[in-house]
């Protein structure tokens, strides 16, 4: 009777780097998020981290490679998370949830504003603290000899003429809020070309509609 042979046989199937990429890009999918920190990935994914990680030699690597954002970028400025912040607020034309923060409303997920900040709410406080005192320093006593101010508001003077109008269109009400894809435009009440200033006193929200179908009476021109 001969003796059975006992070779080694590898049953592990090897798994191809796609499918590992694959699998980080369903589950962010899945979860609505453009980033994926790993305990989000280990509690809804197929494979181990750490053989990721062995792969790609690191977590932010392997999400990287899979077209996705690292959740652990620590060099985002401030400015950059509030104009963010900022641009998502205007979209969706009322305060932005956690939820909200996804790609393609927003640039950035909810992580790095709750590991700044300590928490989004508290991150939601830090930007209106700072918008508020934007509006301070904007909103000044008249000089008789102060300059009109550029034909164009900053997109953070735009900000607060539109959080003061409550997002809302001052001609028809219209809101990103209630009807989803309104745009608003700031409008100068007094036209720019007549001699009117940019300054919040001077400006107001219109939804485009209302804004390139308005006649051109008296102070009511093209801002």
């Amino acid at each position: 009777m001969s003796r059975p042979d006992f070779a080694f046989e590898n049953t592990k199937p090897v798994i191809a780097d796609r499918d590992l990429l694959e699998d980080l890009r369903a589950v962010a999918a899945r979860l609505g998020v453009v980033s994926l920190p790993q305990r989000s990935y280990r509690l809804h994914g197929r494979y181990s981290t750490t053989a990721i990680k062995s792969r790609f030699r690191s977590w932010n690597a392997a999400v990287t490679a899979a077209g996705l954002t690292s959740a652990g970028r620590r060099d985002i400025g401030e400015g950059e998370l509030f104009d963010n912040l900022r641009d998502v607020w205007v979209a969706l034309g009322r305060q932005p949830r956690k939820r909200d923060m996804t790609k393609p409303v927003s640039r950035y997920t909810h992580h790095p504003y709750v590991e700044r900040y300590g928490g989004w709410l508290g991150a939601v406080k830090a930007f209106l603290a700072s918008s508020e005192r934007e509006e301070v320093a904007l909103v000044e006593p008249p000089r008789i000899t102060a300059s009109r101010g550029p034909r164009d508001p900053s997109l953070r003077l735009r900000f607060l003429v539109m959080r003061r109008d409550s997002f809302r269109c001052r001609q028809c009400g219209a809101s990103p809020a209630v009807m989803p894809g309104v745009e608003h435009h700031v409008d100068h009440v007094i036209a720019w070309s007549a001699g009117g200033a940019t300054t919040m006193a001077n400006l107001r929200t219109l939804c485009v509609r209302c804004n390139l179908g308005k006649s051109n009476l008296p102070h009511r021109g093209s801002g």
